[in-house]
Order: C-alpha cells, then structure tokens, then sequence
C-alpha cells in the first residue's frame, strides 16, 4: 500500500489519535501528583536528575532524568524490572510517556536555565508515535522548555520495527531535539543502530568501562571504539563512573562527556555542586601533568 493510499491515512490518523490519548492520560496524572511525585497503579513514581560534564569545558552541560519508583510498602522498584512488567501487560507506551510528562514538570520547577535535559524513551513506545512527534513537541512547549534543550535518549531494547524507529528518531530531530543512544555495548545498542539512527551522543554502558579496567585487552580496544564512533559522527559519554581512575580511563580513552556518582548521584534537584566542578577540574589537571610527563621523556 503507498504512502498516499487512504488506509496509510486512517493508520496514520488512528495512530496519532492513540498518541493523543495516552499523552492527555499523562499529563492528568502528572498534574494530579504531589510534591512532584506521581501515583500509579499502586506505585509512586518520581524524578531524579544526574548531571552530565563536559570534558572539554570542564562543566556540567546537561542532566539525565531518571525514573524513581517505590511500591506501596515504600520499597525501591529497578525502573527497568518496572519497565518490563507494565510493557507485559500493555501499559508500556503509557508509562512512557508518564515519565516524560513527570520529567519535564520537574524540571521546569528547577531549570537552572541553561543545561539540556536528557530524557529517555523506550524504543516501542518511539515506534508507536514515529507519525506524532509534534505531540511530545507540544508536551516540551507546555513545561516552558525549546525542543534544542532537549535530548532524546533511545534506551536499549528491541523494537517490533528498525525502519519504524528510525523514523520516529527523524520526527524528533526535525522537532530541535538531539538524539542519543543509551547503554552502547549491551544488547540492541550496537553499531547497527548506530548507523541507522545517527545519534548526536552514543552512551557507553558501564560494563564496557568495568571490562577495561579490569582486563588490558578490554583496555586498549576503548580508544578505537570511542574514535568509530566519533566518526559516526557522534560525541561519546562515559556512564556509571565510580571512581577518579575510571575517570581518567574514560578521558584518555577520548570520552568527551562523563557521568557517573563519582561526579555526582542522582537527586531530586539537579546538582551543580562546585565541589564537583573541582573535582573535574582535578581530575584534568592530573590528565594534563600526566601527559605533559610523558611528552618530555
């Protein structure tokens, strides 16, 4: 059937009309939350914000929200065991966008004003609305921010349709957002996705760090995919950095962004603590002795 055909229209206009739907659900809910927290399904969802540096400017450029969810006896609920259980039952896309919404209020209440915020999406719930990214527009629009403030980060997973999805990444980055792609080396984040969604930023999952640390192979293997992906076209974070040598393994690797508790852990306000903005700053003087060291012998 051709794009033109008028059973790609009623597709598309059902599509879009679901979309609709489910981001209205949404946004009630998240307007109906306390404090910033959402109620769901016998659940408390919340944000946390985890700040983001730049190695180049030596600052924090941006903030990853992230899902905090805890069940009626208050206990902690892995957002990815979360994840799993609701696209079971059907109310993956939902959730979704439930985040999304929830994300986006909070940070408009503590916006320092100039970072961008990353916020992820599940790769079905991109695939459902791939003809509707004008909702999530008007959604950005709504809580006061400009589409170029925000990165879209396509979590790992695998999705009914490649195709689909890549066009869905389209529709977003013809909004102003940027796209990355989360946990690279695990699962569906490999090159092949890479090559067909062309991301601004290509997370590293910590697993791969933890590898180079620990094995020498692992090591010397880091600098070459950080410089593929570089020509791919990409700037290359470094997630889960725990330590100050993980640190300098990521930047003499070529990372250009870091992430991780070393910096700082997440919290409901984004943190911009000047102690870690020294402890950055240390970190590259340390780099630069190092190299200025290793340039005179």
């Amino acid at each position: 059937m051709n794009a033109g055909s008028p059973g790609h229209s009623n597709n598309s206009a059902a599509g879009r009309a679901v979309v609709q739907s489910l981001s209205r659900i949404a946004e009630e809910l998240v307007r109906s939350g306390r404090g910033g927290a959402v109620a769901w399904q016998g659940k408390t969802l919340a944000t946390h914000f985890q700040p983001i540096y730049s190695v180049g400017e030596a600052t924090c450029v941006g903030f990853e929200a992230l899902l905090r969810a805890t069940d009626a006896a208050g206990g902690q609920i892995r957002p990815e065991r979360l994840f799993e259980q609701v696209f079971r039952d059907g109310d993956g896309v939902l959730l979704d966008w439930i985040c999304r919404a929830m994300h986006l209020r909070r940070f408009a209440i503590v916006d320092p004003g100039d970072r961008k915020l990353f916020i992820n999406v599940h790769p079905e719930a991109a695939v459902k609305e791939a003809g509707s990214a004008r909702d999530f527009a008007e959604i950005i629009r709504f809580y006061g921010l400009t589409a170029d403030r925000v990165c879209v980060e396509i979590l790992e997973g695998a999705c009914a349709d490649e195709g689909v999805l890549r066009e869905a990444v389209a529709a977003y980055r013809s909004l102003g957002c940027d796209i990355a792609m989360d946990d690279f080396g695990i699962g569906r984040s490999n090159f092949d996705r890479i090559v067909k969604l062309r991301p601004d930023v290509v997370k590293i999952d910590r697993s791969v760090l933890t590898e180079a640390v620990g094995d020498r192979k692992a090591r010397l293997m880091l600098p070459s995919i950080i410089e593929l992906l570089h020509e791919a076209g990409a700037e290359v974070a470094i997630e889960g950095i725990e330590s100050g040598n993980e640190a300098l393994l990521a930047m003499d690797s070529g990372a250009d962004l870091l992430q991780g508790f070393h910096f700082a852990a997440p919290s409901a306000t984004p943190p911009d603590d000047p102690l870690t903005q020294r402890i950055l700053g240390e970190l590259l003087r340390m780099r630069g002795a190092r190299l200025a060291a290793v340039g005179a012998d």
